[in-house]
């Protein structure tokens, strides 16, 4: 059975991203605070600088998810 990843909602990782960036906390300040790797806080730091807040929104089973509503409102199965 494959490891059961703890996703995190757009709020959560915006709220560790004004941590690092607004009250200029360390990644390892943060990840403590929150509970979370620092490994994560960096990566959702990186996204945020280079997307947005969109950067920060779930992107896992997107892809399948286009495709259906894709075909779906084209009229084919």
């Amino acid at each position: 059975m494959g490891k059961i990843r703890k996703t995190y909602d757009a709020k959560f990782k915006k709220k560790a991203v004004d941590l690092y960036l607004k009250e200029g906390m360390g990644y390892e300040t943060v990840a403590k605070e929150l509970g979370i790797s620092h490994s994560m806080v960096c990566r959702w730091v990186k996204r945020y600088e280079q997307e947005g807040i969109q950067g920060l929104e779930e992107k896992r089973g997107k892809a399948k998810d286009q495709i259906k509503e894709d075909r779906d409102s084209s009229g084919r199965s």
